[in-house]
């Protein structure tokens, strides 16, 4: 596997400690997830509780519970570089979420706050001992699943790049039928990368934020900016700015994706992120909300989820974890029959969200609730 490095030493605030913090808890002693360190953290109006933490390098399962605010539903353990690492969002009062990884030596910051809140100081992990990363011989099975999921992630990059550029075409040609038709078509690559493009955490709001999402709306950019424009406005006028800053800042997300570089509990992590995206959030037809092309997104989401979890099957078999396979399976199956039902021979693929009942939306989450569910067990499991 390809460890997380921390690439420079960090320089943090000193009233950083005073806002957000971690607590050790000892070893993980959570579903047989193996050793490892256990960082327990409380999501709190101010931020994360309590303040500043460390861990020996190795594996670490970060465990956020929320006992009742609303002003921090997410925590996000970044290096020096800005790159998320692992991230557990949607995190709402009586609720808990939790993410696992391998860390090297030194100094990580950790985020607690709400989507499109930028002004929250971090808070410092410090990881001490000595660098754990294995030669890829040591660990065939998951050095294969990253090296193929990168390559997975790059090629759906490379398509997404092609597929905004041909949605800007239709928008600069005044074509409003046509790019309607590719709206949800060019975000589709994105929402099987979903977790890998967030990661870059300047680029994701700038590429795929919602209204609410953003505090200035004279800043908003975006496919969801210009959706809004060919819904709501019913033109293409208008786009024109927002089509060139959109195939700018998705050409600059695919230089960085190419250069990008993994670890497999990054790839499980973000398979369960992808559902909770879902089941959290995007159910309720917010994501998509002028367009309603909100099913795709949901394909999307699976897509990704999936590929992830196909990778990592020789690992988990290795592990002899067969029978957490065996639970996983066949609730992928179930989610995507879900979907089929929708499908339709269209542009976009799907009928629009809008057409379902409430009652098709309740069945829907829940068929994710339970894939994600087993889901959430893989990141520990090839961390062992």
């Amino acid at each position: 596997m390809t460890p997380f490095l921390p690439t420079r030493s960090l320089a943090l605030a000193a009233t950083a400690a005073a806002t957000l913090g971690l607590a050790a808890c000892g070893d993980d002693s959570s579903g047989g997830s193996g050793g490892g360190t256990e960082l327990k953290v409380e999501l709190t109006d101010a931020g994360c509780s309590p303040t500043e933490l460390t861990a020996p390098a190795g594996k670490v399962t970060f465990r956020a519970s929320n006992p009742g605010t609303s002003k921090t539903t997410e925590v996000e353990l970044k290096n020096a570089d800005g790159i998320i690492l692992g991230e557990r969002e949607n995190i709402t009062p009586g609720l808990s979420g939790d993410f696992s990884l391998k860390l090297e030596p030194g100094d990580y910051l950790v985020y607690c706050a709400v989507p499109g809140d930028n002004e929250r100081k971090a808070g410092k992990l410090t990881v001490t001992g000595t660098a754990t990363a294995k030669d890829a011989k040591d660990d065939p099975e998951l050095a294969k699943a990253v090296e193929q999921y990168k390559a997975w992630v790059q090629a759906q990059s490379d398509e997404l790049l092609k597929r905004t550029k041909r949605f800007a075409a239709a928008l600069r040609a005044g074509d409003l039928q046509k790019a309607k038709d590719l709206f949800g078509p060019a975000r589709f690559p994105y929402e099987r990368i979903e977790p890998i493009a967030e990661s870059f955490g300047d680029l994701d709001p700038k590429i795929d934020a919602r209204v609410n999402d953003v505090a200035d709306t004279s800043k908003w950019t975006g496919f969801h900016r210009i959706e809004q424009i060919l819904w709501v406005k019913k033109t293409t006028k208008g786009t024109e700015r927002y089509a060139k800053q959109l195939v700018a800042d998705v050409t600059e997300l695919d230089g960085k994706i190419q250069a990008i570089e993994l670890q497999a509990a990054q790839l499980a992590n973000g398979a369960v992120e992808l559902l909770n995206e879902v089941s959290a959030g995007k159910i309720t037809g917010e994501e998509d909300r002028y367009s309603h092309t909100d099913l795709s997104d949901f394909q999307g989401n699976l897509d990704g989820a999936l590929k992830a979890f196909e990778l990592l099957k020789p690992a988990l078999v290795a592990r002899k974890q067969q029978a957490l396979i065996d639970r996983i399976s066949p609730q992928f199956a179930a989610v995507q029959k879900g979907l089929d039902r929708y499908k339709r021979d269209t542009p976009l693929g799907f009928a629009l969200y809008d057409e379902l009942t409430d009652a098709d939306r309740k069945t829907f989450s829940q068929q994710i609730d339970a894939l994600a569910e087993p889901l959430s067990l893989v990141a520990g499991k090839v961390l062992d």
